[in-house]
């Protein structure tokens, strides 16, 4: 019985320390692991997971606040499209086919973490300023962020960005996924936010959904204590380990290649989930 929580808060311990640095919190990673290693029932795994990456985002996001690389306003317009889109998607589970859909969105992720990472950018390499994404950028509804802080300044646009997080949100709750392991790309690559900011944010945003989770598994009765608190003080540990290796001497190239990594054991991990879950309806967030 020890052997086996130290071999969780380990598992547990690694998960966390990855999904810090990337931004993605860990939770589409640690539910199937629960389930075919430590023989979890899956709404347990679900719960536990969700119960451990609370206290990790909050701490996460304790020390990007102290470091001033979090954009609020950028987390605002993710989020609250992000809740409706939830509620979209749980409507749209009785109409389309989900379990097909999910598949093909899966290996859509592991081509899309292929891709990232063949797409690190090099050292000295120029961004042309030019493409679909830099007129974009320059529309109307385009606005300016600056981090003084860290010097730093980029260029979003703020309609697309909440009809992404609508989309991400709509996903979550078509396939009964967390839309973490979405967003952190998707702000480096498609809305060219700074690395360091992006997966700062998408951690921040993860408080919130996290908390969220954790009350409404708690209320149905989907936590177990004796399994929680083991995990949770392992990704506890892990989002500090994660927050020391994102410091300044951890270059982008680095980063983006984790991140490409990281989607494609999302996407293994969302194939895994299928056949888990093959059979069975489950609507539940992770």
């Amino acid at each position: 019985m020890l052997t086996e929580i130290l071999i969780l808060m380990l598992v547990g311990l690694l998960v966390s320390t990855f999904g810090t640095v990337v931004g993605f919190g860990g939770g589409v990673f640690m539910v199937p692991i629960l389930i075919l290693f430590f023989n979890f029932p899956i709404e347990i795994a679900i719960g536990s997971t969700m119960s451990a990456m609370f206290p990790a985002a909050l701490i996460a996001s304790f020390f990007n606040y102290r470091e001033k690389n979090i954009d609020y306003v950028v987390a605002s317009l993710i989020q609250f499209p992000a809740m409706l889109g939830t509620v979209a998607g749980a409507l749209l589970v009785s109409i389309l086919p989900v379990v097909e859909l999910q598949f093909v969105f899966a290996f859509f992720v592991i081509i899309i973490g292929f891709l990232v990472i063949g797409d690190s950018p090099k050292k000295g390499m120029i961004q042309r300023k030019k493409g679909v994404m830099y007129r974009v950028t320059h529309l109307p509804t385009s606005f300016i962020r600056k981090n003084h802080h860290k010097h730093l300044a980029y260029r979003i646009n703020g309609s697309i960005v909440a009809l992404f997080g609508l989309v991400t949100g709509t996903v979550a709750g078509l396939f009964g996924i967390g839309g973490g392991f979405l967003q952190t790309p998707a702000m480096i690559k498609v809305f060219k936010m700074p690395s360091r900011i992006a997966t700062s944010t998408s951690l921040f945003i993860l408080t919130v959904t996290s908390f969220t989770g954790l009350c409404t598994h708690f209320w149905l009765g989907h936590i177990d204590w004796n399994k929680s608190l083991p995990l949770m003080s392992a990704f506890a540990i892990g989002a500090a380990l994660g927050q020391y290796f994102k410091r300044d001497d951890v270059n982008i190239p680095a980063i983006d290649i984790l991140i490409g990594i990281g989607l494609f054991l999302a996407g293994m991990a969302l194939i895994i989930n299928i056949i888990i879950k093959t059979g069975v309806l489950f609507n539940y967030t992770f």
